[in-house]
């Protein structure tokens, strides 16, 4: 009987320890253990380097504005170097050519009508348009006398998008017909009544050309921008001429970025009746906004703004936090329709904002519940590919160090446009389950709470399967020593 024991525990100990052991491994915390979400991410085995432009579901389950909770790991758990990129800001300048009209300026050789206060007889109608220009002559053998001395040229008084002059950045000019090679030194007046004029710029222009009519030219003169609705051209050095034609330039620059992101997010009434609430994420940057309604007609004026906790320097020995509303658009919303046309209001550009909460005030009550569009530009995750695939990109923890280091230290010697040109990652959608409120996004402490019951249980269940060979054991044992 003893020798039968003595086998049994051997047997029994090492089935227990493995039973352990297994419970053990299970509850040992992984390398994503504590992060509430995390992305398969895939690289091709070719690259080094690896971009990824971050999904909507980083932004909205991440607890960090400056997304300082992300992190990726390999296939072993080891974590990976990355870096994030912040968007690229790209801009796009459109010329708009404005033909002028030139009116020629004479006067006589040597006399007073050559300077700047000369009298002029001036002819405009009543949008200001300039109809004709000249000197007064002292004489009829003084107008007989006169050469051309200037030029006063009419921009015009067309209007851009936002109903302002367009800014002036150059003048360039053509020569008449006739007139293969020519050169000058101009000097540029400037004004908007045609009485007070201001020095603007000069220029050299230059036309040469050679036996095979091949022409070089210098005809442009370039201006620090600026908005004038008359200009005057004179003569440093050179022939005065009428030129056959001069074209102002004016020069508009608009930021061209990557496409944006958006999500709709859902009301809830505040406690007051009358404010809206809308449940966002503090991850998103929202860089424009604006409103969805279900309903035709509709004009919605309205504050969207968030609150901020004062500090407590702020309380006045207050012991509740006091909260401070901040407002950021002022505007109105709507969506009319009218003789068959629909007219929507345009989202509006806002300076980035991150909240965790966007409230909407309205001066009354309304039965109007319009759902809040956010947009933003996404950043793009440069990925050093150099462990074992698959990786994994988890985020959504508080407690946690950022690990992203800087661009540089992840593509050093890389310029803006080889980054651009990076390979893409692709993403695989997440697993977890939206949270009511706001999409895609998953409630925190779902999958760690889940992982750590099953985690429990595991051990749990091996404590007690010891413990019952343990009790097993010694039964045996007391028998047996009852039998001798």
């Amino acid at each position: 009987m003893k020798r039968a024991v003595l086998r049994l525990i051997p047997r029994h100990a090492a089935l227990a320890a493995l039973l352990l052991a297994g419970a053990c491994h299970a509850a040992a915390p992984a390398s994503t253990a504590g992060y509430s979400h995390t992305i398969a991410v895939n690289v091709d085995k070719d690259s080094g380097l690896a971009a990824l432009r971050l999904p909507q579901q980083v932004y909205l389950g991440s607890q960090s504005s400056s997304l300082g909770d992300l992190i990726v790991f390999d296939s072993t758990g080891a974590a990976v170097p990355f870096a994030l990129l912040a968007p690229p800001v790209q801009t796009r300048t459109t010329v708009t050519e404005l033909p002028v009209k030139i009116f020629p300026l004479k006067s006589a050789v040597g006399t007073a009508g050559e300077a700047a206060g000369a009298r002029l007889d001036i002819r405009t109608d009543g949008s200001g348009r300039l109809l004709s220009v000249a000197n007064s002559p002292a004489s009829p053998a003084a107008a007989a006398q006169e050469r051309l001395s200037n030029l006063i040229l009419d921009i015009g008084s067309d209007k851009d998008a936002r109903g302002e002059a367009p800014a002036i950045s150059a003048l360039r000019f053509e020569l008449p017909p006739g007139t293969p090679s020519y050169s000058a030194q101009l000097w540029l007046e400037t004004s908007d009544d045609l009485q007070h004029w201001e020095s603007t710029g000069a220029a050299e222009l230059n036309w040469l050309a050679n036996a095979n009519a091949d022409t070089l030219s210098n005809s442009r003169m370039v201006l620090q921008a600026a908005r004038f609705r008359y200009a005057r051209i004179s003569w440093r050095s050179g022939t005065p001429l009428v030129f056959a034609r001069i074209v102002a330039e004016s020069a508009s620059t608009a930021k061209t970025g990557t496409p944006l992101d958006t999500i709709t997010l859902q009301p809830t009434t505040a406690r007051n009746g009358t404010d809206l609430v809308y449940r966002s994420s503090i991850a998103i940057p929202v860089e424009r906004i604006g409103m969805q309604f279900d309903a035709a007609n509709v004009v919605f004026p309205v504050v969207l703004g968030r609150y901020e906790q004062l500090p407590s320097r702020h309380r006045r020995h207050q012991s509740q936090p006091v909260w401070q509303f901040i407002p950021v658009l002022n505007t109105t919303f709507y969506r009319i329709s009218q003789q068959g046309v629909e007219r929507k209001s345009d989202d509006a550009a806002i300076e980035e904002t991150h909240t965790e909460t966007w409230v909407a005030k309205t001066q009354h009550a309304s039965a109007v519940q319009p759902a809040l569009r956010v947009s933003w530009t996404p950043s793009t995750l440069l990925l050093l590919a150099n462990g074992k695939g698959p990786y994994r990109l988890a985020f959504g923890r508080a407690d946690t160090e950022r690990a992203a280091l800087q661009p540089s230290q992840i593509a050093p010697g890389f310029s803006a446009d080889e980054l651009r040109a990076l390979p893409q990652a692709h993403a695989e959608p997440p697993a977890a389950q939206p949270a009511p409120g706001i999409p895609g996004a998953a409630p925190p402490e779902s999958k760690v709470t889940q992982r750590t019951v099953i985690l429990w249980t595991v051990l749990l269940a091996g404590i007690a399967l010891l413990a019952y060979f343990a009790r097993t054991l010694l039964r045996q044992m007391n028998g047996s020593q009852q039998s001798k």
